[in-house]
């Protein structure tokens, strides 16, 4: 079973044994991520290449939006994160796009994409990051750059069934994992095994 004392992650049961687990957890592998910085005064620049590439506005606050085969996460002013099941030459492919109106970096290595599911998901969270995740305030489709524990994470909100999606460090994921399972223990969670990012609907 996963063990939250080792750190040793993978696919097992961790904490409360009995009954279906409250929350599910999985590693997303085989994805592009590249962060987009809009250089000086050319954020409006970046939002109308990628509206005629993508057919798509950016988002201009925390939100997720879909276009194609790739996710824009807002990550600040004039700064996103793509996300991509189609990982090859993610990079060049964005600055193909975008030319010199942003600076485009390759971030696939250091992070890690987790999937997060079930009905004490929110609780779970809610133990450790700072924002409301209440439904009626996050809703699918919006997002945040906050802590848990104190380690940096972005997540969104994929539906409503709750399914979040968070990014964090690949460097802190000991220490993200440890608190996480301490975390969940309580409801039961059932650690999945990893499967690849499917491209966006």
């Amino acid at each position: 079973m996963a063990d939250a004392h080792t750190f040793e992650f993978r696919p097992g049961r961790v904490g409360q044994p009995q009954g279906p687990a409250g929350v599910t957890l999985t590693e997303l592998t085989d994805f592009g991520l590249a962060s987009v910085l809009a250089r000086k005064g050319r954020a409006a620049d970046v939002a109308r290449l990628v509206l005629s590439a993508h057919g798509v506005e950016l988002p201009a606050n925390p939100r997720m939006v879909v276009a194609g085969d790739a996710s824009f996460v807002w990550s600040g002013p004039g700064h996103w994160l793509v996300l991509s099941a189609q990982a090859a030459d993610l990079e060049s492919r964005i600055h193909h796009h975008l030319g010199d109106t942003a600076s485009v970096f390759d971030q696939s290595d250091s992070r890690i994409l987790l999937e997060l599911a079930g009905p004490r998901a929110r609780d779970v969270l809610a133990k450790g990051v700072s924002i409301d995740l209440d439904p009626a305030v996050f809703r699918p489709g919006d997002a945040a750059i906050t802590t848990a524990s104190h380690l940096g994470l972005v997540l969104w909100q994929v539906s409503a069934a709750p399914v979040y999606r968070l990014l964090t460090m690949r460097t802190y994921f000991g220490s993200f994992w440890h608190w996480f399972a301490a975390s969940a223990a309580e409801h039961g969670c059932e650690v999945l095994p990893s499967r690849a990012l499917a491209p966006a609907p």
